[in-house]
């Protein structure tokens, strides 16, 4: 990764933003240089630096800092009088402050600095600063440039440059307590540019002594070498970031990973991946750990393999591609390098071709690639694939796999994965027999099953509980409106014609169209906003954790009854952008749409579609279905947005909107049939979802008893 790919934001500020994590450690964890221009050095700087100095030292990094010391008046009156006492007062100053730290922590950056400077990752200078010829203390100083042009230039291993500037001093007040802020230029970017150089000549000149008023020397020898002492038994292992209390006692703590552990049904899917020659669809339902078990067969084999490793995890959508990658990251794996690739970064071409150089050079042992369905099986992205070394193991997983079924995806299922994992709660494609087949064939027709039944039946010997939380389903029945009974009958009379003549493709077009058109008058009935409204009374106004699925025709006037009921809800659709951007610090609209609603800012997402696939939110716990389809992926997917476990959730609520037809008006026999048989298929839907429900008898005496009634 190289800061091309880091979303920045143009400035920070302490009030807003947590200036050590959301900027300094991430930018040094990727540095192969660091210049430095600081005011009054503190050596606590370095605790605080602690991951991105571990990072800095990982890639062979260097810094280059030019720092002041703190000088008294007693101070600069013997310096000012004998150039001879300089060194040794100001290493007198700098080698005291190190004796006072008593904290391990920051004794072990200490030595980290030593040993920087022993092995030449570090090289630092003091600069003085003179007025009238003399050495100013420190009040004199304060004044001068050198305070106020707190400069940092950071280059990643492609050179790219990325500079801040701003009031913070490299000190643990200057980057936790004080009130700060800088601005950062990149530069890549237009407008930019211009700022960086100047920030880049500023070090310059300051680092080669050509700086008016200011003299830049060399580390005193006694300071050089009782840092080199402390270095004695310095570790690298020993200054990754754990905690740092500012006087505040503001906690700053490395996010710990978790060991990858698999519960007994994960591990026997592992094993029947490992038994089908590491080809398998991972047919488990939604909200079982898929994503855990997959990523199990993948560390699997990243600790097996000698050879290097290439994995590419392909999800129908970038937010989906995010949370995969912030799931592998939170646990202990042996993976070694990622990248994301798809429409939301630039130039990713580019990007991709060299990181699998690197990967064939033997500079990564692997290298886990984050895209999409689309992406993966775009012309430019097959072509760098099939034409990387063979040398190169390729492991291919799909999330949400049966959308690769389709024909604009197919080609991205490559003959030159060897080894392939897909997953699906229900991996058959609706009406794509041979979407279907090709999906079975290409994971060469091994599956393991684990069901929602499974899952709501068997006990998570960690928790006690299920692994999904039970629930209980509220079919609503409503009947259209007298004017959309009439579009109804009227356009299933002409289906019925349709159905009477000759089949060409211009008649299956045409029926296809009435199809759709007569399901838009259900999907979208009158009646359904009335029983919304008496669900959401029947709720009460302190809802929560609700997801409402519309249609597009739907979405805005149920965003108006929220409103007009004073919820806080927020749409959730295809218009979210899935790119990261500064205006929501770093992360995509519908990450922190996500985010918010988990956090309780909102208390409805209303949603179309795109909540449907993989995207986990464990604390959604009711479905308001408005609108809904008989494929039994669409309703399966969105009961597994719900049942998901979470802290203090017992049990989950579906509401389901059904509409129930009037048929008493059908004259034609033929067109009462073809009604009865669309409402048992929507019945088919009602019984599916009752079948786990908690209230599973008392539903399908009321299914039983409806269909009685139209039969």
């Amino acid at each position: 990764m190289n800061y091309r790919d880091v979303p920045l934001k143009h400035s920070y500020e302490s009030e807003k933003d947590d200036l050590l994590w959301d900027f300094y450690i991430p930018m040094l964890s990727y540095a192969k240089r660091y210049d430095r221009i600081s005011g009054f050095f503190s050596s606590t700087s370095l605790s605080l630096s602690a991951r991105g100095l571990a990072g800095l030292i990982e890639h062979g990094g260097t810094m280059r800092l030019i720092t002041c010391p703190r000088l008294s008046a007693d101070d600069v009156n013997i310096i000012n009088k004998t150039i001879a006492d300089r060194d040794a007062i100001i290493a007198d100053h700098f080698i005291t402050e190190l004796n006072q730290i008593q904290d391990e922590f920051q004794r072990d950056h200490i030595a980290a600095l030593g040993w920087m400077l022993a092995n030449g990752f570090l090289d630092m200078k003091i600069a003085l600063v003179y007025k009238k010829g003399k050495v100013c203390n420190e009040e004199d100083a304060s004044s001068h440039s050198i305070m106020h042009q707190k400069v940092g230039i950071l280059y990643d291993e492609d050179f790219n440059g990325v500079s801040f500037s701003g009031s913070n001093n490299e000190s643990a007040s200057g980057w936790l307590e004080n009130i700060e802020e800088f601005k950062v230029f990149r530069q890549w970017e237009p407008g930019q540019a211009e700022y960086f150089v100047e920030d880049q000549r500023k070090f310059e000149e300051f680092w080669t002594n050509k700086r008016a008023g200011v003299r830049v020397i060399d580390l005193p020898t006694a300071v050089y070498e009782h840092l080199i002492k402390a270095s004695a038994d310095f570790s690298n292992e020993k200054i990754a970031l754990q905690k740092y209390y500012s006087k505040m006692h503001r906690s700053y703590s490395l996010p710990k990973k978790q060991e990858l552990k698999l519960f007994f049904y994960q591990k026997n899917a592992l094993q029947k991946w490992l038994d089908s020659g590491k080809r398998l669809l991972l047919e488990m339902a939604t909200g079982c750990g898929k994503t855990r078990t997959a990523i199990g067969c993948m560390d699997n084999l990243l600790a097996t393999e000698s050879r290097p490793v290439l994995v590419v995890i392909s999800c129908p959508q970038n937010t989906l591609s995010l949370q995969w990658k912030r799931d592998i990251e939170s646990l202990e794996t042996n993976a070694d390098a990622c990248m994301v690739c798809d429409g939301t970064v630039q130039n990713w071409r580019v990007i991709l071709s060299r990181e699998i150089k690197k990967l064939s050079s033997g500079y990564y042992k692997n290298l886990l690639i984050y895209t999409t369905h689309q992406t993966c099986s775009d012309f430019d992205f097959v072509s760098i694939l099939t034409a990387s070394s063979s040398r190169i193991v390729k492991f291919f997983i799909g999330d949400e796999v049966h959308g690769m079924g389709a024909a604009k995806t197919q080609n991205g299922l490559l003959e030159c994965y060897q080894y392939r994992l897909g997953l699906s709660a229900t991996p058959s494609r609706w009406f794509d027999e041979n979407g279907s087949k090709l999906i079975e064939e290409y994971f060469d027709n091994n599956s393991f099953v684990f069901t929602i039944q499974d899952a709501l039946t068997t006990i998570n010997p960690l928790t006690g509980k299920t692994f999904l939380v039970n629930y209980r389903y509220h079919p609503h029945f409503i009947q259209l409106t007298e004017n959309e009974l009439m579009d109804y009958k009227s356009i299933s009379d002409k289906i019925t014609r349709m159905s009477q003549t000759n089949n060409d493709d211009e008649r299956s077009r045409v029926l296809q169209f009435l199809l759709f058109k007569r399901a838009d008058i259900e999907k979208n009935a009158e009646n359904k906003y009335k029983e919304l409204e008496l669900i959401l009374d029947e709720i009460g106004p302190k809802i929560s954790d609700t997801i409402i699925f519309v249609s597009d025709e739907q979405i805005n006037r149920v965003m108006r009854i929220l409103g007009s009921r004073g919820i806080a809800a927020h749409r959730f659709t295809q218009a979210e952008s899935t790119t990261p951007t500064q205006q929501y610090g770093g992360i995509s609209e519908r990450e922190h749409l996500i985010h918010s609603f988990i956090a309780g800012d909102y208390q409805i997402l209303v949603a179309i579609k795109c909540l449907d696939e993989g995207i986990d939110i464990p604390s959604a716990k009711r479905a308001i279905v408005m609108a809904s389809s008989t494929n039994p992926r669409e309703y399966v997917q969105r009961i597994g947005r719900i049942i998901r476990q979470a802290p203090e959730k017992s049990q989950a609520d579906i509401y389901d909107l059904i509409i129930h037809p009037d048929l008493s008006g059908y004259k034609e026999d033929v067109l009462s049939k073809i009604e009865r048989r669309v409402f048992e298929k929507e019945m088919e839907r009602v019984k599916d979802l009752s079948t786990n429900a908690l209230n599973n008898s008392s539903v399908l005496n009321l299914v039983y008893k409806i269909l009685g009634g139209i039969v």
